[in-house]
Parts: structure tokens; C-alpha cells; sequence
């Protein structure tokens, strides 16, 4: 009973926060370390679960790009998952294809069901 009462004055502080436009507008972060497997690593309202390795020259070209690494566990804001597939595709390329597909991920209209 106690949890559905903290969970009830959540959604009404966060509606409160809404309505009063009172909501912190979100700062990038300093880069910090290279992630490692199974990290999360999140931009704007994208997130990436990377499940394979990266190299220090992929992570720096991430950072420069903005991604960094989230703890999930502390987050409560939404981010669209970007398919794994995407994110093969992007740590595979080569060099002068990481653009052309990062873009192609950033700018996809992502379906509300891979908001969590």
C-alpha cells in the first residue's frame, strides 16, 4: 500500500512540475571513461545498450556526437531504445559509413512501444 501512495505523489509532483514549467533542462554531462560491455549510453532521448565491445576511437567519436554513459538505475527519464541491429550496424562500419548511419539513427521516427 505504502509503494502505490510514493508512486501516486510522484505522477502528482511530476504533473505539478509540468504544468508549472518548472522541469530542469538537461545538461550534457562531462565525457567520462570508455563504457563497458552491457553499459548504457544515452543521447538526447536515445538510449543504446551496447552489446559488443568499443574501441577508444568509436567512444571518442561518440562523445564528440554527445552519448554518454547513463546509469540506468538512477534515470527516470524515457529514452527510445535503438535496435541492436542499428547499433551492430554502427560499430561495424567503417569510418566513412559511421555517418551516414548514425544520422539514419538519430533522425528515425521511433515507435512509442521502444520508449521505457
Amino acid at each position: 500500500m505504502h509503494l502505490h501512495k510514493t508512486m501516486a505523489l510522484t505522477i502528482i509532483k511530476n504533473e505539478i512540475r509540468s504544468l508549472l514549467k518548472i522541469r530542469k533542462e538537461r545538461v550534457i554531462p562531462p565525457p567520462s571513461g570508455m563504457p563497458q560491455f552491457g553499459s548504457t549510453i544515452v543521447w538526447d532521448k536515445l538510449k543504446i545498450q551496447l552489446r559488443m565491445t568499443i574501441d577508444g576511437e568509436q567512444w571518442d567519436w561518440l562523445t564528440l556526437k554527445g552519448w554518454r554513459v547513463q546509469d540506468m538505475r538512477k534515470n527516470r527519464r524515457n529514452y527510445f531504445k535503438v535496435p541492436s541491429k542499428a547499433v551492430e550496424r554502427l560499430l561495424l562500419a567503417s569510418q566513412e559509413e559511421r555517418e551516414d548511419i548514425y544520422q539514419r539513427i538519430v533522425n528515425y521516427d521511433y515507435d512509442k512501444s521502444r520508449l521505457s
